[in-house]
């Protein structure tokens, strides 16, 4: 860790923990040299409840939409249409396993490339439960059995996220007809985004300011975290790794949108790529937006709202959106939670209890 200051005495280890995952009173020989377990039975009942509420969400609107007519959509649909969209999606994922992994390996972590994609993937089984809980559980995963610094693993994320916001922009920019004040919300956003890399990516920046903050009585633990989670960030977004991360995000979001391009296309709408991209970046970011899990609910209406400025009727246009929901949110929960049993069943080692969604 940086010397900044009234901190310059931290050791990384004093910054390990942050907000929302910390170690209980009990130790061993394990815990001593930094790994800690995880009970994960309540954080996968919640997924397994999440994955059911959310197929229980779509056969009602399925219903509203007149089951008949939603069945009858379905049946006109290519067979090789929903195995294509689903392949994209795959592939998308599996793009942004493999940013990861190369994040992990530029801050020189020792994980097998196997089990950094398994950790990955079984992150997303809490994509839809409340809390936020699979943002943070691939780090958890590797705290587990490496005894990553978890501090770190919020880093990564960091940096990951805000690619994602720039390349679902990126994508965005190209529909952006769609919307009257478009290009408004696109130039606010991607500025904000570019304020963040910057004050992130300049370390003279941000160790002056939470130096400074770190004077204040209470505050240097937290700011001590704080310092550590950019530093990561700073070493990520170095113009090498950044290229990388923003390029592999740009194809794997890019993907997903494809796959929503195949699906419209299916029910009559004869979209241009870039508009099909453009309701998807909207979409999504205003699921983001929203704060509500896996953006259900919010990311769905907005969808349904763009694809009716291309002609579509509502009940119609709703058809597409639950197809699509289903390939992305639903499925992908479901991979979730197939690699998360993997990881418990062959991957996991216990040796302490860590807490799940309790503050420090």
């Amino acid at each position: 860790m940086q010397n900044y200051g009234p901190l310059r005495q931290l050791t990384r280890e004093d910054c390990d923990w942050p907000i929302g995952l910390q170690p209980n009173k009990a130790t061993d020989l394990a815990s001593a040299n930094g790994a800690r377990a995880v009970s994960w039975s309540r954080p996968i009942g919640q997924a397994l409840f999440a994955m059911a509420t959310i197929m229980c969400l779509y056969l009602g609107a399925a219903v509203w939409l007149g089951w008949a007519d939603f069945r009858g959509a379905i049946q006109q649909m290519s067979l090789s249409t929903l195995p294509m969209a689903i392949s994209l999606v795959f592939l998308g994922l599996g793009l942004r396993a493999c940013r990861w992994h190369y994040y992990t390996q530029k801050l020189n972590w020792s994980v097998p490339v196997h089990l950094n994609v398994v950790a990955f993937l079984a992150g997303f089984a809490f994509t839809a439960t409340p809390g936020k809980v699979g943002e943070v559980v691939k780090s958890v995963l590797l705290r587990t059995r490496y005894g990553i610094s978890l501090t770190e693993g919020l880093g990564v994320l960091m940096v990951e996220r805000l690619g994602d916001v720039l390349a679902i922009l990126i994508l965005t920019a190209g529909g952006l007809a769609l919307l009257a004040d478009g290009f408004f919300f696109l130039v606010i956003a991607t500025l904000l985004v570019a304020a963040t890399m910057v004050v992130v990516g300049v370390r003279s920046i941000y160790g002056a300011i939470l130096g400074r903050i770190g004077t204040i009585p209470g505050l240097r633990g937290i700011v001590s975290r704080i310092l550590l989670l950019f530093d990561v960030a700073h070493e990520l977004l170095q113009p090498l790794p950044f290229l990388v991360g923003i390029t592999i995000a740009i194809v794997a979001w890019a993907c997903e949108g494809l796959a929503l391009h195949i699906i419209i296309r299916e029910f009559g709408i004869e979209a241009s790529v870039l508009t099909s991209l453009c309701v998807f970046g909207f979409a999504t970011l205003a699921g983001a937006l929203s704060g509500l899990p896996g953006g259900l609910g919010s990311t769905e209406v907005v969808m349904v709202l763009l694809l009716t400025q291309l002609g579509m009727p509502v009940a119609v246009a709703a058809v597409p959106v639950v197809v699509f929901r289903v390939c992305t949110l639903w499925l992908g929960s479901l991979i979730g939670v197939s690699f998360m049993m993997v990881w418990l069943a062959f991957c996991g080692e216990k040796r302490a209890d860590v807490t799940l969604g309790k503050s420090q």
